[in-house]
């Protein structure tokens, strides 16, 4: 039963991080042009379910009990951030401090901009060929058309190195 609901539980975090990847890359009314891949914004739930799948057949339970364990450690870490950066965002917008408010945003996107990149060079190629790009550049342009020192100048290193892949995306 608890490994029902861990599962029921890790596909609905996957659906809203599904429905939120659609949502920041909507699609402009411009058609893609033919040939161009259509990205699988639920790459990430088939992998889930394909890997959920596989040690449920293999009847290796342990493994699937502990990835289950090890999923919800990591769902409640990542909700737990991201609290903790929304609460602070908001409670400096109601106090007028817009600035530090943008600031904590920014940061947030320097840090998903290297994030994304580190995680998607990992993957297998077949899984890459699935993901929108989309995100990334519209990240791109907004740094670009509103440019964005880190206190940190290794962040700002890291997201320089990190915006890279775009343009190897293209060069291939």
């Amino acid at each position: 039963m608890k490994t029902v609901r861990s599962f029921a539980c890790i596909t609905a975090a996957l659906v809203i991080g599904f429905l939120a990847a659609r949502w920041s890359a909507a699609q402009s009314a411009r058609q893609p042009p033919p040939g161009e891949s259509k990205a699988d914004y639920a790459f990430g739930l088939r992998e889930l379910e394909s890997f959920v799948s596989y040690l449920q057949d293999t009847k290796q339970t342990n493994t699937l009990r502990r990835f289950n364990d090890y999923s919800n450690a990591s769902i409640v870490s990542q909700h737990s951030a991201d609290l903790g950066v929304t609460v602070a965002i908001l409670q400096r917008l109601r106090d007028g401090r817009t600035n530090e408010a943008i600031e904590l945003l920014e940061d947030r996107v320097s840090t998903d901009i290297i994030g994304f990149v580190a995680s998607y060079r990992e993957l297998p190629g077949s899984v890459r060929e699935k993901i929108s790009l989309k995100p990334l550049e519209h990240a791109r342009d907004y740094r670009t058309k509103f440019p964005f020192k880190h206190r940190y100048p290794s962040v700002d290193e890291g997201v320089t190195e990190s915006l890279k892949i775009l343009d190897e995306k293209t060069a291939k």
